[in-house]
C-alpha cells in the first residue's frame, strides 16, 4: 500500500500533494521527454529562438577565435545605436508582410539633407534634427504609398527607391560640395556623439528609448497586433476588419522616420557625409533581423531578438577589422550568413510543425496488478442481472449521457454532450425537458448547501445552475505552475465535483494538456496530467493534488473528513482526508480494479456506488506495458 503526505505548514492541503507516488511510476517517468520537447517546439517563440541561439553561437566563436576585444566595444557601440534604429523599422516592415531595401540610402539622403540644412542653409539644430526625421519619414511613405496603395511589390519598389534616393543623395552632395565641407560649431551636434545622459551616451540612450516604446507597441498595442496579423495572412486580417493597407503604408513610414533618426546619429558622429554613407546598410540590418529570427515571410519577429542580431553583426564587423582583413570579407560573410539562415527560416519552421505533430503523444508505462477473474463465481466481482429489469429513463432523448443527480423533490438531472442539462421528473417520465444549456459537457453534477446544482462543465470549469436554469460561473481558472511549458491555469477537463461540509467543492480536472473532449488522448497516454480542484466558499480556487492520472469521479465520504477520488487510468481509488488527524494524507482505498472507474455516489445505505465504464482485458493490460505501440497506434488510427 502507497500512502502520499505532506506534513509541512499547518495546512498541508495549501501547500499541495504530488499523487505521482499513486501511480507506482518511476522517478524517471515523471517528465514525457518526447511530449516536452513537443511542448517546447510548439512555442511561437520557438520559431525564432533557435535562429537566434545559433547567431549568438557564431558570436562567441568570432569572439574566440579572433582578436576582437574590449578595445573595439565603443566602436561596436556606436554601429549598434545606428543600425539598432534601422533594425527596429526593418523588423515592423517585415513583421507586417513586407520588406524595404531602401533603408541605407534613406540613411544617406538623410544625412545629405542635415549636413544642408545646418551648413548651407544655417538652420539651427532644433529645426534640422526633426527636419531630418520628418524627411525620412516622407521617403518611407513614398515606399508605403506605392505598395499599400498602388500594389506594388516590395521587394523590386524598395530596391527601385534604394537607387532613386542614392542617386538623389549624390545630386545634392555635387551641388554643396564647398559649403557643406565647412563645419560649424555647434553644442547640439557635439552631445549626440560624445555627451551623457543619466551615465549612458546620448545615441545609446536615444535608441534604447526607441527600442522600449517599439517593443510595446508591436507586442501590447492593438496597432501591433494589427502589424502581425497583416504580415501572418493578409486576407484573413482583412476579413476581420483590420486596415491593412493603413498598416502596410505606416510601417514603411515608421521605417522611413528610423532611417532618418539613424542619420543624425551617424551625421553628428562623423561630422560630415558623403554618398557613401549609408550604402551597403540594408544588407546589414537585413542580415542582423534575420539572425535576431525575424521571419522573411512575415506575421513574426520581435525587436529584441533584432537588436540582438545587430549586436552579432557588429561584433563580426570589428572582428574582420581586428583582423585586419578587406572589407569585402565582410560583406561576404554576411551575405552567407543571411543565406543560411534564410533557408533555415523557411525550413526550420516546415521541420518544427512536423515535429511537433510526431512528438505530441507520448504514452506511458502502465503498471497494475494482476488482471482479477469476473467469471469466478461467488465473489464481488461476479456478473448478475440486477441491473435487466431496471426501467431506462431518457432513452432516445439524451445523447452521451454522463452522471446524474436526484433533487429532493425525486427529479432526476443528467448531462449531455450536446451541452444541455436534462430533468426528468421522476423515473416514469419518458420525454423529459431540457433544464439548462450550459455551452460545454457537462459531466459531474452535485448539489451545494443552499440546494442549487453545481455543474462541472467539460472545457469551460465549474458552474452554478438556478431554479430557472440560468447557468453561472463559479470558476474557471487556477494559478498557473510558474515551470510549466503549457498554460494549465484554464480548467479545461473538469469531470466531477462534490461539496465538503464546511462548503468547499472539491472538483476533479482529468487533464491540464486536453480538453474533455480529447479524453481519449487520455486514455491512450496514461500520463500524470490531471489534479484534484478545491474552490472555497468565496469563489478562489486552487489545486490541493496533482499528478493524477485520469481523476475522474469525486465524493464527499458520508463522515465528510475525507473526499475518494477515482482513477480511470489506474483502475484505483484513493482518499483525500481534508480534515481530523490525517488531514493532508492521499492514500488507497481500492487497488488493481477489473475495470476503469468512473464516477462515484453515496447511497443512502451507507456505501457508494460507482461504475466501470469498462473491463480490462489481457490485451488492454499487454498494451499498456508497451507505450511504443500505443504511440504508433494513434499514427493509424484517428482518436
Amino acid at each position: 500500500m502507497t500512502t502520499t503526505t505532506l506534513r509541512r505548514g499547518p495546512n498541508p492541503l495549501r501547500r499541495g500533494i504530488d499523487a505521482y507516488r499513486m501511480t507506482g511510476g518511476r522517478a524517471s517517468d515523471r517528465i514525457a521527454r518526447y511530449r516536452t520537447v513537443s511542448d517546447l517546439f510548439e512555442k511561437r517563440w520557438m520559431e525564432g529562438a533557435v535562429p537566434l541561439v545559433l547567431a549568438l553561437l557564431l558570436c562567441f566563436v568570432v569572439i574566440a577565435t579572433t582578436d576582437v576585444g574590449t578595445a573595439n566595444a565603443p566602436l561596436a557601440i556606436d554601429d549598434v545605436a545606428e543600425w539598432g534604429l534601422l533594425a527596429i523599422g526593418l523588423t515592423v516592415v517585415l513583421v507586417a508582410g513586407g520588406i524595404d531595401l531602401s533603408i541605407g540610402s534613406i540613411v544617406g539622403l538623410c544625412s545629405m539633407f542635415a549636413l544642408i540644412s545646418d551648413r548651407v542653409w544655417y538652420w539651427p539644430p532644433g529645426w534640422v534634427i526633426p527636419a531630418t526625421v520628418v524627411l525620412g519619414a516622407l521617403l518611407g511613405s513614398v515606399n508605403g504609398y506605392l505598395i499599400a496603395f498602388l500594389r506594388m511589390r516590395p521587394f523590386i519598389t524598395t530596391l527601385v527607391t534604394l537607387i532613386a534616393f542614392g542617386g538623389a543623395a549624390v545630386a545634392l552632395q555635387n551641388a554643396h560640395t564647398t559649403q557643406i565641407g565647412i563645419a560649424r560649431p555647434a553644442l547640439v551636434w557635439d552631445a549626440i556623439p560624445y555627451g551623457k545622459i543619466i551615465g549612458i551616451p546620448t545615441a545609446w540612450f536615444t535608441f534604447l528609448c526607441v527600442l522600449v516604446v517599439a517593443h510595446v507597441m508591436l507586442t501590447r498595442s492593438r496597432w501591433g497586433w494589427w502589424v502581425t496579423a497583416t504580415g501572418s495572412d493578409r486576407r484573413s486580417a482583412r476579413r476581420n476588419g483590420i486596415p491593412v493597407r493603413a498598416v502596410t503604408f505606416w510601417a514603411y513610414v515608421l521605417s522611413g522616420s528610423m532611417a532618418g533618426s539613424a542619420a543624425i546619429l551617424t551625421t553628428a558622429r562623423l561630422s560630415r557625409t558623403d554618398a557613401a554613407i549609408g550604402r551597403g546598410w540594408e544588407l546589414i540590418v537585413l542580415t542582423a533581423v534575420v539572425l535576431g529570427g525575424v521571419s522573411l515571410k512575415g506575421g513574426r519577429g520581435s525587436v529584441l531578438r533584432a537588436t540582438v542580431g545587430v549586436i552579432v553583426v557588429a561584433v563580426i564587423r570589428q572582428a574582420t577589422i581586428a583582423e585586419g582583413l578587406d572589407f569585402n570579407y565582410y560583406t561576404v560573410i554576411l551575405a552567407a550568413a543571411l543565406l543560411a539562415f534564410t533557408i533555415l527560416d523557411l525550413q526550420w519552421g516546415k521541420y518544427r510543425r512536423r515535429a511537433v505533430e510526431k512528438l505530441k503523444i507520448d504514452p506511458a508505462r502502465v503498471r497494475l496488478g494482476p488482471l482479477t477473474d469476473v467469471t469466478a463465481p461467488g465473489t464481488v466481482w461476479t456478473p448478475n442481472c440486477a441491473l435487466t429489469d431496471a426501467p431506462p429513463v431518457g432513452l432516445g432523448r439524451i445523447r452521451g449521457a454522463e452522471a446524474c443527480a436526484v433533487d429532493p423533490e425525486g427529479n432526476i438531472y443528467a448531462g449531455d454532450q450536446r451541452g444541455w442539462v436534462w430533468r426528468f421528473r421522476g423515473p416514469d417520465d419518458t420525454e423529459g425537458e431540457i433544464f439548462s444549456r450550459t455551452g460545454g459537457f457537462p459531466c459531474g453534477h452535485a448539489w451545494d448547501r443552499e440546494g442549487r446544482m453545481l455543474v462541472a462543465v467539460g472545457g469551460m470549469g465549474v458552474y452554478r445552475i438556478d431554479a430557472d436554469g440560468e447557468p453561472q460561473m463559479v470558476a474557471n481558472r487556477v494559478a498557473r505552475s510558474p515551470l510549466s511549458l503549457v498554460d494549465d491555469s484554464g480548467l479545461r477537463a473538469v469531470d466531477d465535483l462534490d461539496v465538503a461540509p464546511d462548503g468547499s467543492i472539491y472538483a476533479s480536472d482529468f487533464s491540464i494538456r486536453n480538453n474533455s473532449t480529447d479524453f481519449l488522448l487520455e486514455l491512450v497516454e496514461f500520463r500524470p496530467n490531471g489534479r484534484l480542484i478545491k474552490i472555497a466558499p468565496n469563489g478562489k480556487a486552487e489545486v490541493v493534488a496533482s499528478n493524477f492520472v485520469f481523476p475522474n469521479g469525486v465524493c464527499t465520504a458520508h463522515d465528510g473528513e475525507s473526499i475518494l477520488v477515482s482513477s480511470t487510468g489506474l483502475c484505483r481509488v484513493d482518499r483525500l482526508w481534508i480534515s481530523g488527524p490525517k488531514e493532508g494524507v492521499l492514500e488507497p482505498v481500492l487497488e488493481n480494479l477489473p475495470g476503469y472507474p468512473d464516477n462515484i455516489h453515496r447511497s443512502s445505505d451507507g456505501n457508494y456506488w460507482m461504475p466501470l465504464v469498462a473491463l480490462r482485458t489481457p490485451m488492454s493490460d499487454l498494451l499498456n506495458r508497451y507505450p511504443e505501440v500505443r504511440r504508433r497506434m494513434t499514427r493509424e488510427v484517428s482518436l
